[in-house]
């Protein structure tokens, strides 16, 4: 028997078999998988980095028409010709133009921020000359702070806990790995100079003379120098304001002979504003001890949020800002102020990791409890410890590469976990079986040798499977950078398998391996019964063609019946929309994760005022305190909370108002909880909806914690076109069918509510003839209604800004229909009522115009309960498409096929999709595509090995039998089909491959000693039925530890089903197949040997 050609296990067998540098290579391993792990960033997910920016350009005065015209379109047009640009939105306000940049997902960031400044920058002078130099903001997911304390007290307002968090805060920035710290909510320190117009008239001041008096007497400069004495002296003026009490006694005119100082005319108050325009609480829930031993049931509070720089560990970052804190807490913080960590970021990603340990631990015993079995424990042993070495490899990989440790990461480690071991057990099984005829001959030389002759079919089927996984790369923007780590790590993983199983397994195999030791995994005993039972089926229909074609029928009915379960709700005479039909299976990009929080969002009409706002909440709250498993809850009034990455991306940073409001509640932890967030959620959004009812207008949402990338909405449609007014009615008609859908909840749309508005027109004539401007009218009607900053107080221990405002309380503000009270100063000094230069018109405030790559849209969301995103938005596109609206016109949909297509109002409006259904068809079109190429990439691996174009094609013949268990085994399992469902049909296609390949090159090598292809074929299946079936067992049990997790277990279902059935049919299909074509092959030699 000639000596098989050598390859690369051969080379690292015989150079590590003996050699001590084999102790080296593991210490190393271990080392550098310790270092890994304690020096590898932490986070419960992976970080998507999307790069984006906001250009803010003002032009006072303007309408959105004229700001859409002269502001967006040639911002716009400036962008585009940046390359790497996404996404472009904007906002066209009145005097406002607000522009959103999205990059593609996962491009440099400072390199597309830089493209943006110098190009917007650089054209500025496109813009108007009224038109404000363009502000740009980065828009940065490192900027998300991973921890958010809350300061809360029945004893001190928010403006105490507010000074005394911002000191707080000062002293958190010092530390190294924090990079944006702030305070969010509470009211800060001013002077408010509270005008009594009553008292302005009677003695004679104008807003103007207390504008100037104020501007006039807070100046400090340098005059100059002199020289005194040989000496050069500075002269410094210093006139600036140091106290409330210097503000009482400025002197803004004379009256009768009599000084009038500036307390004569307003009231002078050192503190917080008392006009609430934003509110923050706090309250205990009833999880809590503490929960009804407060006073009041929600307490005046403020947060610190702190975000860490990039590449930090989230969990040391928490941990260092925590120790901080409590020391400080004992030092300086006073009794009766709770601190109450309300986010952790760090401290959940950290139980992830360590929860996924945990599974991953579990995963490894099940699979080193087989291969005992199968094996025998000292063989078993072996393979064991290789293991540690592998994932220490990756784990290294992951640290050099600059992965982070993350479920994701954790997650195809186990999954890798059933097809690392088998490189290890191949070689381990071949080495016993040459130790059994060892008699004589060296050990190490038997070892190399058993070594070389498993490498390369194990070198082929371990890169076919590399293949599989590394054509994840191919997944595009989100979806990509979130399923990166399953891309990155098992091919990491699977090749760190090769080497170890090259070097640790020879060698640990020479030195505790003795002849005899151990079972054998390949035995050729045809009494065995596992042969036996396989005889028994194999043969029928190896030697009965028409069993074979029974057989091939019977496999085609259930591929297409199992396939018919997720297409059934598509096809059926009832239609898409409805519940789920029996025996279907939902398709889903992802499942909702049970989480320990959740956001209550409340959206109330434009016109809105605080109180109302704030009265909703309050009746959120009186809800939230019912349910028995929340911990506690903070609200905001007049803003949004701390933001999230979901936050972040949807714009809600920018929400303000006195109509906005956001409820954040922390519940007890999941693991002791018996009912899960989702459930949580599901029961509290009819008490919200009726809430919502009462209050006409308003939009209550009960957010969820998404675990993949974000959205705007579950469903989402966008309405392209070119009139408002249009727009405006469609969305109106877009949002009914919503309402009027199966499981469609919380609808919500972009249009504003008409604000009123009073149109104050200033005569021109009368102004000029008056020696007035129009913009002295404008800067006296915006210090009445809105006051003005006139400057700062200049306080030597202050370290805030603590401005001087001009301000009219509520109760003296004045109508703006009479305005014959206020009076303006000319030119000559002479008052002028305002009434005499202006006419006051009632209307309604202009809408904002809203863009989406360059095209007018507006917006109709909504969120989902007992049912899917696919099946919600086919019933509804079915009923919008064709869709009359008016004037002879026609709305078309579109946005469902796999690639997306961007918005074209050429031939009338069009409404395209987004929210989950794209980004659903965007990873499965990107799935397929990999799939495909692994599959076209494995085909010419294998015909390059086998020289022959029909066994390579044998060989993946079996890749679609794993969906007859895929589909039914979601169905058991009541699970949805999810894109993670979808990477576990791509890794099965590797694990059938593989089984494949190992049968197919033994029916070659017992042709070569003379077996008939009849015997061959039979025989190696046999052979190869234990080993077959323990890397099945292994990959069954090394995934059953993902069932449980909400996200990753339709993977593990598609993996382990999906492994049960291929397994036991490719034991039957692929020696049919390869039996079909030898005899055929027989047939055609011996026809031209006849010729």
């Amino acid at each position: 028997m000639n000596k098989k050609r050598l390859n690369p296990a051969d080379w690292l067998a015989h150079a590590f078999v003996t050699s001590k540098l084999t102790v080296l290579f593991m210490i190393s391993c271990v080392l550098l998988g310790v270092i890994a792990i304690f020096l590898t960033p932490r986070e419960e997910n992976p970080q998507i980095i999307v790069p984006g920016a906001e250009i803010f350009v003002s032009m006072p005065g303007a309408t959105p028409e004229e700001i859409e015209e002269l502001v967006i379109n040639p911002l716009e047009g400036i962008i585009r010709e940046i390359s790497g640009v996404d996404h472009t939105y904007a906002t066209a306000l009145n005097s406002m133009g607000v522009v959103s940049v999205q990059f593609e997902v996962g491009l440099d960031k400072e390199r597309s921020l830089l493209k943006l400044y110098d190009r917007v920058l650089g054209k500025q002078d496109q813009l108007p000359a009224d038109a404000s130099v363009p502000l740009i903001k980065s828009v940065d997911v490192d900027d998300v702070p991973i921890l958010a304390v809350t300061l809360a007290s029945e004893q001190y307002d928010d403006y105490a806990l507010k000074r005394l968090a911002d000191h707080l805060v000062d002293r958190l920035r010092s530390l190294n790995d924090v990079s944006v710290a702030y305070v969010k909510g509470g009211r800060d320190r001013e002077v408010r100079v509270e005008l009594d117009p009553e008292r302005l008239l009677g003695f004679g001041i104008t807003l103007d003379q207390m504008q100037a008096t104020l501007q006039a007497g807070n100046l400090a400069a340098p005059v100059g120098s002199q020289a005194i004495n040989g000496k050069v002296s500075r002269i410094y003026l210093d006139g600036f304001l140091t106290s409330a009490e210097q503000v009482k006694k400025l002197i803004v005119g004379h009256f009768k002979q009599q000084v009038i100082y500036m307390e004569d005319v307003a009231e002078i108050i050192d503190g917080p504003r008392q006009e609430r325009d934003k509110l923050s609480r706090f309250a205990y829930g009833p999880a809590d001890p503490r929960f009804g031993t407060t006073a009041s049931t929600e307490m005046p509070a403020v947060t610190i949020a702190v975000a860490k720089k990039a590449g930090t560990n989230a969990v040391f970052v928490a941990d260092d800002i925590l120790e901080r804190i409590e020391r400080m807490k004992k030092n300086f913080i006073p009794a009766g102020v709770e601190i109450i960590t309300t986010r952790n970021d760090g401290e959940k990603a950290d139980a992830a990791v360590n929860n996924l340990i945990e599974h991953m631990g579990i995963a490894i015993l099940s699979v080193f409890i087989v291969i005992v079995l199968f094996l025998g424990f000292k063989e078993a042993l072996i393979v064991g410890i290789t293991v540690p070495f592998i994932l220490a490899l990756t784990l290294g990989a992951d640290y050099l590469f600059g992965l982070t440790i993350n479920r994701v990461t954790l997650f195809a480690l186990i999954l890798s976990l059933g097809l690392l071991v088998d490189s290890a057990i191949v070689v381990i099984e071949n080495i016993h079986r040459h130790y059994k005829n060892l008699w004589l001959k060296d050990k190490v030389d038997v070892t190399v040798t058993a070594t070389n002759e498993i490498g390369n079919p194990t070198n082929l089927a371990t890169f076919a499977v590399m293949v599989v996984f590394g054509s994840l790369m191919v997944i595009t923007e989100m979806s990509g950078q979130y399923f990166y780590p399953i891309a990155f790590n098992v091919p990491i993983a699977m090749l760190a398998s090769l080497l170890v199983a090259y070097i640790v397994t020879p060698w640990a195999a020479n030195r505790w391996l003795k002849p005899g030791e151990g079972e054998d995994l390949e035995t050729h005993d045809g009494g065995d019964k596992l042969h036996q039972w396989y005889y028994n089926i194999i043969t029928p229909l190896l030697d009965n063609r028409r069993y074979r074609y029974l057989s091939i029928m019977i496999i085609i009915i259930a591929i297409v019946l199992s396939m018919l379960q997720p297409a059934w709700q598509f096809i059926r005479a009832e239609g898409v929309g409805g519940p789920l039909s029996a025996g279907g299976v939902a398709l889903v990009m992802m499942p909702k994760d049970n989480k320990n929080t959740f956001n209550v969002t409340i959206d109330m009409p434009e016109y809105t005022p605080v109180e109302v706002t704030d009265r909703v909440v309050r009746e959120v709250g009186d809800v939230l305190r019912e349910t028995p498993e929340i911990l506690n809850y903070q609200s905001w009034v007049g803003q949004t909370g701390v933001i999230d990455f979901n936050g972040l991306l949807k714009g809600a940073s920018n929400k303000k108002g006195s109509f906005v409001a956001e409820v954040r509640v922390n519940l007890t932890d999941k693991k002791t909880r018996e009912i899960s967030s989702i459930d949580i959620a599901r029961q509290l959004r009819p008490t919200m909806e009726s809430i919502q009812q009462r209050y006409p207008g308003s939009v209550i949402q009960v957010v969820e914690d998404l675990p993949g990338p974000p959205l705007r909405a579950t469903v989402l449609a966008e309405i392209y076109g070119k009139d408002p007014e249009k727009l405006r009615e469609i969305s109106a008609k877009v949002s009914d069918v919503f309402k009027n859908t199966h499981g469609v909840i919380e609808v919500h749309d972009s249009e504003f509510a008409d604000v009123p508005q009073f149109r104050v027109i200033v005569d021109k004539e009368k102004a000029a003839l008056s020696g007035v401007s129009v913009a002295q009218v404008a800067q006296a009607l915006r210090r009445l209604i809105d006051g003005g900053e006139m400057g700062r107080l200049h306080i030597a221990e202050e370290k805030k800004i603590v401005p001087i405002r001009l301000h009219i309380p509520y109760q003296y503000q004045v109508d703006p229909m009479l305005l014959s009270t206020i009076f303006i100063t000319n030119r000559e000094g002479k008052k002028i009522p305002l009434s005499e230069l202006t006419q006051v018109v009632n209307d309604a405030q202009d809408r904002p115009i809203l863009h989406k790559d360059f095209e007018r849209v507006t917006y109709v969301g909504a969120e989902l309960t007992d049912t899917t995103p696919v099946n919600a938005v086919m019933d509804i596109d079915q009923r919008l498409d064709g869709l009359s609206i008016g004037d002879g016109e026609k709305l078309t949909t579109g946005n469902l096929r796999l690639k997306s297509i961007t918005p074209d109002t050429i031939d009338g409006y069009q409404l395209l999709w987004d929210g989950e259904i794209r980004l659903t068809l965007d990873a499965f079109r990107d799935m397929l595509g990999a799939l495909g190429i692994a599959l076209i990439f494995i085909y010419l691996l294998l015909v390059g090995y086998y020289a022959s174009f029909s066994i390579p094609l044998i060989a993946m013949v079996a890749i679609p039998l794993g969906l007859i268990g895929v589909f039914p085994g979601h169905w058991v399992m009541g699970e949805p089909f999810t894109s993670t469902s979808m990477i576990g049909v791509i890794a099965l296609a590797g694990v059938v491959v593989r089984n494949s390949l190992l049968i197919i090159d033994f029916v070659q090598d017992y042709m070569k000693q003379g077996l008939s292809a009849h015997e061959a074929v039979k025989e190696a299946g046999a052979v190869r039925l234990r080993p077959i079936l323990l890397t099945a067992l292994a990959i069954v049990l090394g995934s059953a530890v993902m069932l449980s997790d909400p996200v990753f277990g339709g993977l593990a279902i598609s993996l382990i089903f999906g492994t049960i059935v291929s397994t036991v049919l490719t034991m039957v299909v692929i020696p049919m197949f390869l039996y079909s074509m030898l005899c055929r092959q027989a047939l055609s030699n011996s026809g031209r040997g006849e010729h």
